[in-house]
């Protein structure tokens, strides 16, 4: 099938068929799952520039943000397994963390009111921007400035240092890295065989979409090796992540490591309805508000990727749109999907 990209939106100003183009522009693939016109999944664009690969449902994707749900999800197994507990502070499982680190409670860090610093600022600040990051090298940031930002539970702040502590208290726990629990007790489950968490670079995974940017008019490379987990790192394809909103939709149960059955996804990650736009943040699960309509959502963007996910429990309807390139506006066309309900996506520029 082909599939026109009008390029005008990137100042080109011609238009040209999107997989026969020598101009070469990076791209996106979505998902819909939708209860009338059921599942689709499409894709255009260009998932490696210099291979001439093109972006279809199996090519997979750094979710950037989008990983926090399956972050939750494995800190909720190990919870139901008695391994740890919601109104616990950190500190009661690492004992080791310094300063005011350990004293909010698992429960708020899940939902960002844990008042944690940040990790990623004063990396940038030193110039590691583009080099490889390790977990041990976050850990001394964090342990140079272990104050917190205000009292835990004060208020809601988003932290992306509190979902990559969580990812180590998996491993501390659980004995695993975040990377290998994941697989065994959520990927391989579900049947997402084509989503991983990369941990260490470069990468292996098959059919990966390179990251892109549009600087002066040109397209780069825009990719990091930054090391750490939990609050990204998940690789996923729109194949899989189709399969994440059906399970979603039919709240699949899993069982827990010590094989207990578990409640289904969809009710482990959220507890109560997406009425609430403001600041009901679940486990790894937002109130979106899309249009007329309020969803469980969330957004991710790192380097030269970009995605984001909505799914409606009272619709039964989901959508997802991720790409290779942050000048694409997500939201605005997982909202396009889910509106028109239709197996068809045309490209939104991101205009702030």
């Amino acid at each position: 099938m082909k599939r026109v990209i009008g390029l005008a939106l990137l100042g080109l100003g011609i238009s040209v068929n999107a997989q026969a183009s020598p101009l070469l522009k990076p791209g996106c693939a979505w998902a819909l799952l939708h209860p009338e016109q059921g599942a689709a999944t499409g894709g255009w664009g260009w998932a490696d520039l210099d291979k001439r690969q093109y972006i279809d449902e199996h090519t997979r994707f750094n979710l950037a943000s989008l990983s926090k749900q399956f972050t939750a999800l494995a800190v909720l197994m190990l919870v139901q397994d008695g391994e740890l507990a919601l109104d616990e502070p950190l500190a009661r499982y690492w004992p080791e963390l310094p300063g005011q680190l350990g004293q909010p409670t698992i429960g708020q860090v899940l939902r960002h009111t844990a008042g944690l610093p940040d990790y990623i600022e004063p990396l940038y600040q030193a110039g590691r921007e583009d080099a490889v990051v390790t977990v041990a090298e976050t850990l001394e940031v964090l342990a140079d400035s272990p104050t917190l930002r205000f009292t835990p539970g004060e208020r809601f702040e988003y932290s992306n240092t509190g979902y990559f502590l969580l990812a180590q208290l998996v491993e501390r726990v659980s004995g695993q890295s975040l990377l290998r629990f994941s697989q065994r007790y959520i990927f391989e489950p579900l049947g997402m065989d084509e989503t991983a968490i990369v941990d260490r670079y470069p990468s292996a995974l098959p059919q990966l979409a390179r990251g892109y940017r549009l600087k002066d008019g040109q397209i780069q490379n825009s990719e990091s090796s930054w090391e750490q987990t939990g609050d990204g790192q998940v690789h996923s394809s729109a194949a899989d992540i189709l399969r994440w909103l059906g399970h979603l939709e039919q709240d699949t149960v899993l069982k827990s490591p010590e094989g207990q059955p578990l409640k289904g996804v969809r009710s482990l990650l959220t507890q109560s309805a997406p009425t609430e736009p403001k600041d009901n943040y679940q486990f790894g699960l937002e109130t979106v508000q899309l249009g007329d309509d309020a969803a469980w959502g969330h957004g991710g963007g790192w380097a030269g990727y970009h995605s984001f996910m909505a799914y409606s429990p009272e619709r039964a309807q989901g959508a997802a749109v991720m790409c290779n390139a942050i000048h694409w506006d997500v939201r605005a066309m997982t909202q396009r999907l889910l509106e028109s309900g239709q197996g068809q996506l045309e490209p939104i520029v991101y205009r702030p």
